[in-house]
């Protein structure tokens, strides 16, 4: 994910900000803002005042609507002449009378005016503190407020009043308190009033309350896909496709506060693995949602509890079961609930259910409540991940975990091991160092070396990575040995495994920090071990660059890699450049440049073709893999086909377990490609070979290939229209379905839409997923039940997925 140069507020936003700031950052509610801005237009010139109301539930972005407008009001030419916006805190806790309120509209107004006449606003700002000690003063009100007029007159311009969570605050003042207001804003044309109110309370819709018919209100909903997307964008600096935003708008019901505490979250991560750590998140904000409770009366939060705990649309009555209260007063407590925003209901009367606005609240109090809950938490993300096909590409191209685990692992062992020549002379050093001279034994530069490399191989071997990091800084920086006689490969060999370290743990930016240290150390080095080991730390930085969001520079990266040591024809160096031009095109494919993937794989492909290095030849075979998968993306299947068949025909009877994978990979992949030109024939015998090949693989491995054959078998046989026939074959594929792999989930939920579109009956497929593999697969199993006429009770967010689940099955 990339870090957002923005501030995006959760909290108070406007505060300290510029106006083009919160301008620029206002990513959504621009229909909202029309609405506000089209009355306050109107008023300039109208004898009779639009006042104006924005209600919604708190995080739905009111603070952030009104330091919109007042942005506008001051950014506007034709607006800034006529109004001056005047912005009270969020939360106004020294109101209690119009006396008070008039003092704050003052206070307020001297900060504002400065801009345009600070002599005023210094006159304003005393004139405030000596008021405000005259407390005791009948006519303070009148005083206080002809100030205020008076102000306007002197700047020329109506005032704008902009008061957070009106409803709070008449919850606070004295009983005269709304009428007095009224009537000051229907006599008096420089005062205008734009509030927000977290419901529509009581006295609005009230005829004998001050505030009946006053205002013209405008609603904020929760926000839809699109505004998602968009204030996703702004917040993180990435830019995502609707259907990939989607689990997030579900999960925060659509509540902008909610997404952008997720999107301070996801900082350095994916979207992808943001929604893998999603437990985590909710674990770190604790306080966050501990809070949105704490601010609830207690019997009010009782009800809420009980309906959060139930984790369902629920009735009335289930409610008052689970929180052991009487239906009535649990009633009148999700009407306060509802009015809040807090709660949403469906429905009418006795079948009116209720359900918790926004899902995380409900996530949140499980994990806190049961520890199995993260389980089915963690199940309900993994599906939605599949679903959605959030990092989709990434996923498959840019690192692989599905077909190709046991090539990566090789890459990875190669990626850390000895360079060649360095591995040759150690043997003999190191040899000669241990057996060999005494003396050399007793020398103290030796002895130290001969330590350093036990000590870090050690713990290595633990995976103690942070204790890697510590030997090899400790040792370079502590004087205690000469670092001027230190071999040059033992300092590059040092670097390396730091750069390897950092990368364990996830610490980026040590990565890079190693990868800048390297390049000034051996800017002008010529050893081949030394160059070897650089070309190496550089991809780890690459690396690094690519988890930090910052694609183009991983490219760029790769690429000085490929620039510097392309040319040389050490076979320490081929493996290295082969490697860079690999990643470079999974980067390009992250960044949507698909054709350019595809040419540095083919770049891979020519230029290392020939190689009779094994490791360097797994680069080959994968970059053809990869090569194929990404013509599908681009539709071009015929030259997918071909690639796969060139594994096949170069690599088919290579022994090595790693090429195998791949061989089986693209066999399965070919299958499908066949489906998709319509011939079942030939896929069906390409499944034939891909399971006399099985033998070969590891058990963990067969059993994804396994289910690949049986999967596109029965595709295969739907395409003959052996309906019977290819229900046998998705049961024996169900067997060995294994619910935590990605690739197979996402090919589960693209089979069963293909066998409901050939005429197979829902409630038969629940028949078949309804197995103990069935918590994986909930928010399916629900589509598919509601398919066959079921009422089905399940938590908001499940029944989501399961409605996006069934428009995809009736596409």
């Amino acid at each position: 994910m990339n870090n957002s140069e923005q501030s995006i507020r959760k909290f108070n936003p406007g505060s300290f900000q510029s106006d083009e700031e919160v301008i620029e950052q206002f990513a959504v509610r621009r229909r909202e803002l029309n609405m506000v801005l089209e009355s306050l237009r109107g008023n300039i010139d109208s004898p009779l005042y639009e006042h104006v109301l924005v209600v919604a539930p708190r995080g739905q972005g009111k603070t952030m609507l009104l330091a919109r407008v007042a942005a506008e009001l001051n950014a506007d030419e034709e607006l800034s002449e006529c109004l001056l916006p005047v912005r009270f805190m969020e939360e106004s806790q020294e109101i209690f009378n119009i006396a008070d309120f008039w003092l704050d509209t003052l206070f307020y107004l001297a900060r504002e005016s400065v801009r345009y006449d600070p002599d005023l606003a210094r006159e304003l700002r005393e004139t405030h503190a000596d008021l405000a000690d005259r407390w005791r003063e009948e006519a303070l009100a009148d005083r206080v407020f002809d100030t205020v007029l008076d102000a306007a007159d002197r700047l020329g311009k109506k005032l704008v009043l902009m008061v957070e969570n009106l409803q709070a605050l008449c919850e606070d003042v004295d009983d005269d308190f709304g009428r007095q207001l009224r009537d000051a804003l229907a006599s008096e044309p420089r005062i205008m009033l734009l509030a927000t109110a977290t419901s529509r309370f009581e006295g609005l819709d009230d005829a004998k309350q001050p505030f009946f018919e006053l205002f013209r209100i405008v609603d904020l909903e929760p926000l839809g896909t699109e505004e998602c997307r968009r204030l996703w964008q702004v917040v993180s600096g990435d830019v995502v496709s609707e259907r990939e935003i989607r689990p997030l708008e579900i999960l925060t019901g659509g509540n902008p506060r909610l997404l952008v505490i997720v999107a301070g979250f996801a900082q350095h991560r994916s979207l992808r693995q943001l929604m893998e750590e999603l437990v985590a998140m909710i674990d770190d904000h604790t306080e966050y949602f501990r809070g949105h409770l704490e601010v609830l009366g207690r019997v009010e939060r009782r009800v809420y509890l009980a309906l959060i705990d139930l984790w369902q649309p629920s009735s009335t009555g289930e409610i008052a079961a689970r929180a052991r209260m009487e239906v009535r007063p649990v009633s009148t407590m999700l009407g306060r609930l509802v009015s809040r925003g807090a709660v949403r209901f469906e429905g009418s009367g006795r079948k009116r259910l209720y359900s918790v606005a926004e899902p995380l609240y409900s996530i949140y109090y499980k994990l806190r409540r049961e520890r199995a809950a993260a389980t089915v938490v963690r199940n309900l993300i993994h599906f939605m991940v599949a679903f959605y096909g959030i990092g989709k590409l990434y996923q498959m191209f840019g690192q692989p975990s599905l077909e190709s685990a046991i090539v990566r692992e090789g890459i990875e062992r190669a990626l850390a091991g000895q360079p060649r020549s360095e591995d040759s002379f150690l043997r003999v050093a190191w040899s000669a160092v241990r057996y060999i001279s005494d003396k050399a034994m007793a020398n103290a530069q030796f002895a130290a070396e001969l330590r350093l490399t036990e000590e870090i191989q050690t713990a290595l071997k633990e995976q103690e990575f942070e204790r890697v990091v510590e030997i090899g800084t400790h040792f370079m920086d502590s004087g205690g040995v000469d670092a001027s006689l230190m071999p040059e490969s033992l300092v590059a060999y040092i670097l390396h495994i730091r750069a390897i370290a950092y990368e364990k743990l996830k610490d980026f930016e040590g990565v890079i920090g190693v990868g800048n240290e390297m390049a000034e150390r051996f800017e002008d080095a010529s050893d081949q071990t030394v160059l070897a080991r650089m070309a190496r730390v550089l991809i780890h930085g690459a690396r690094a660059q690519r988890e930090l969001g910052e694609l183009g520079l991983a490219v760029s990266t790769y690429e000085e890699l490929i620039a510097r040591f392309g040319k040389r024809e050490a076979d320490d160096l081929q493996f290295p450049v082969a490697l860079a031009l690999f990643e470079k095109g999974d980067m390009q494919i992250q960044r949507g440049e698909l054709g350019l993937a595809v040419s540095a794989y083919e770049e891979v492909i020519e230029r290392f073709g020939s190689s009779d290095a094994p490791e360097v030849q797994v680069i080959v075979a994968l970059a053809l893999s990869q090569k194929g998968d990404v013509q599908i993306q681009l539709g071009e299947l015929g030259l997918a086909v071909s690639a796969y068949e060139e594994v096949i025909e170069r690599f088919g009877s290579s022994d090595a377990p790693d090429v195998q994978v791949l061989v089986a990979w693209v066999l399965s992949q070919k299958g499908m490609m066949q489906i998709k030109m319509g011939r079942a024939a030939e896929a069906l015998r390409l499944c034939a070979e891909l399971e006399e090949r099985l033998g070969a693989l590891a058990d963990d491995e067969k059993v994804v290939f396994v289910w690949r054959a049986r999967y596109v078998q029965a595709l295969a046989l739907l395409l003959k229209n052996r309906r019977r026939m290819a229900m046998d074959v998705f049961r024996s594929a169900y067997a060995v379905f294994v619910p935590n792999n990605e690739m197979m989930m996402s090919e589960m939920l693209q089979l069963v839409p293909d066998l409901i579109a050939n005429g197979v009956l829902a409630r038969d497929l629940v028949e078949i997923l309804s197995g103990g593999k069935s918590d994986a697969l909930v928010p399916l199993i629900v589509a598919l039940r509601q398919r066959a006429g079921e009422v089905v009770r399940a938590p908001v967010e499940v029944l989501e997925v399961a409605a996006d689940v069934n428009k995809r099955i009736e596409v």
